[in-house]
């Protein structure tokens, strides 16, 4: 099948701050995708979609847990994730060469190509299509993160045991994920997962800001994996982040189906009008999740290169 560009990337940062970056983290035609995918979720890229032309920038910085917005763009905002680590430029080059050389490329290819969409999706304002980019850049990682992560893990025996055990023990790829998530990612600190988030709900009226609040209320009210902390009716909901996987998959299924049997309590368009707005509420919350996960992984396995 012939290949097509959907996107065009391009270095964003100043002059004086490309000289402090090594090259192989620089945004250029040779970029490895999995270092596009780290400007990306840096907030550190500039890039173009080849049919609209349309231009637009990322700088939501989703490596900070409750995502931050760089007023200034600089090496140290690319840098700052494996210093916190205390991880060494010369280790995560070695780690992406490796990546190239032992074929993790299709899979970050495509992750790369499924967020750049959601970005793009924003940008124009179509929130619920960006929502789905999201759910599919979940539903891709859903077997590959996992088994990624394992593949290096210093307790690899261990791991893999567990996780064997999960295939056989899980209902669905998704189910198995989120238990990748609880039970061997954050094992080590289940603060992460009982930490509050507070989801700050809006709309372009008070109508439909109280109807986006009684359906996020009745998601976390009807999902028993879904910690429910406390509300603010009708502008606030907190849970924990150990609900985002459930609370991502219930996203999907109660909206974009409309199945009626059963225990289908799915919503109609009556019940979430402007459905863009309603995602606009939730899904950087969702991506500053799926990021957290991905450089949990990212980290622990050029720690281990």
């Amino acid at each position: 099948m012939p290949t097509f560009q959907q996107f065009k990337y391009k270095e964003c940062l100043p002059k004086r701050s490309l000289s402090a970056l090594p090259s192989y983290l620089l945004v250029k035609p040779t970029a490895y995708d999995e270092v596009l995918l780290l400007r990306l979720l840096t907030g550190t890229v500039d890039f173009q979609n080849t049919i609209s032309g349309i231009k637009f920038t990322q700088r939501i910085n989703y490596s900070k847990f409750d995502f931050v917005t760089n007023r200034l763009v600089s090496a140290k905002s690319v840098t700052d994730i494996f210093k916190e680590e205390s991880i060494k430029l010369t280790s995560a080059e070695q780690y992406y060469k490796n990546c190239v050389r032992f074929g993790n490329r299709n899979l970050f290819k495509n992750l790369l190509l499924e967020l750049t969409n959601y970005f793009y999706q924003k940008e124009i304002k179509s929130d619920a299509l960006a929502f789905l980019h999201l759910y599919r850049s979940i539903e891709l990682v859903s077997y590959c993160f996992p088994l990624y992560f394992a593949s290096k893990a210093t307790s690899y025996e261990k791991t893999y045991s567990s996780l064997k055990d999960f295939f056989t023990k899980v209902d669905g790829e998704l189910n198995f994920f989120k238990k990748f998530v609880h039970e061997h990612l954050f094992n080590n600190d289940p603060t992460i997962l009982d930490t509050h988030l507070k989801i700050s709900v809006n709309g372009p009226n008070s109508s439909l800001q109280e109807q986006y609040f009684k359906a996020l209320k009745k998601l976390c009210d009807d999902n028993k994996n879904i910690d429910f902390i406390s509300s603010s009716p009708f502008t606030e909901i907190v849970v924990t982040r150990k609900g985002l996987n459930s609370l991502s998959y219930d996203l999907r299924n109660r909206y974009f189906h409309l199945l009626t049997g059963d225990f289908n309590h799915n919503f109609s368009s009556g019940e979430i009008s402007e459905v863009n707005y309603f995602y606009r509420n939730v899904n950087d919350i969702i991506l500053n999740w799926l990021a957290q996960i991905y450089f949990k992984i990212l980290l622990t396995k050029i720690d281990e290169t």
